[in-house]
C-alpha cells in the first residue's frame, strides 16, 4: 500500500493548492497561522495512495512511497 508525502522543501505552501483541492478523500490539512503562513500535511490514515494530487501538483512537491517507510 502507499501513501502520498509532500517534500517541504518544494511545496509552495499555497493557500490555493490544487492537489489539496483535488483529493476526493479529504486527506489534505490545509492549516493558517500568522504572517500568512500556510501548512499543508497528509492525514496518512485517509490517503489511498490514488495518486490524484500528484498530478495535480505544479511543483512536483508529491510523491507516493510505501506506507511502512513512511511510518
Amino acid at each position: 500500500m502507499r501513501v502520498a508525502r509532500i517534500d517541504e522543501n518544494i511545496c509552495d505552501r499555497s493557500p490555493f493548492c490544487p492537489a489539496a483541492m483535488s483529493c476526493r478523500f479529504k486527506a489534505f490539512k490545509v492549516t493558517f497561522g500568522g504572517s500568512f503562513r500556510i501548512n499543508i500535511s497528509i492525514d496518512e490514515e485517509k490517503c489511498t495512495g490514488c495518486g490524484v494530487c500528484t498530478r495535480y501538483c505544479p511543483h512536483g512537491a508529491i510523491e507516493l512511497i510505501d506506507r511502512e517507510k513512511a511510518s
